[in-house]
């Protein structure tokens, strides 16, 4: 028994071993994106994320993979960037404020249009025809347009210009 005990130990303590000595060239390596000092708006981009960028010669945007990130500049799979030459990063897919915004106009419009079947169900119900479905169509258009204007107001792109950061993040360099 003494044996087995000690056998299961010299494993558990070899993994352990093994495991620190393969996790000891891992490093963390991000592109950072920041407004202001505000740390609530910061985006981040590890390597084989897509980033979605304008540079200071092209007005239009570039779509690529992070391959890897160096203390100056960032390797994508079609192009090297310096974050100085970066004027825009489309982060509409990317900034998680934006799935809150997507599920309030969601609930809103969602709303106006259970509420305009709720008047038509009762209409129908009540008088046997439409006749009463007009009351209920001024509060179903603006719980519907509400949730539609609330859908616009997602953030699309973070501008690197005034307070806005970008930053390039190498945590336990090799």
């Amino acid at each position: 028994m003494k044996k087995l005990v000690l056998r299961y130990k010299t494993i558990i303590l070899t993994s352990f071993l093994l495991f620190f000595m393969l996790s000891t060239g891992y490093s963390q390596k991000f592109l950072l994106l920041q407004k202001g000092s505000n740390q609530k708006t910061r985006l981040k981009y590890e390597i084989g994320d897509e980033l979605i960028y304008k540079t200071k010669n092209f007005d239009f945007y570039f779509s690529d993979i992070i391959v890897d990130i160096k203390t100056d500049i960032i390797v994508l799979t079609e192009n090297v960037l310096r974050p100085q030459d970066i004027t825009a990063v489309y982060v509409k897919n990317k900034d998680p404020r934006n799935k809150t915004i997507k599920n309030l106009s969601f609930l809103g419009m969602g709303a106006g249009l259970i509420f305009f079947t709720g008047g038509i169900i009762n209409s129908l119900y009540q008088e046997g025809d439409l006749s009463q479905a007009s009351n209920t169509l001024g509060w179903s258009a603006g719980l519907f347009g509400a949730g539609f204007l609330i859908s616009k107001l997602q953030y699309k792109e973070f501008k690197h210009e005034g307070k806005n950061k970008i930053q390039l993040i190498i945590l336990y360099g090799d």
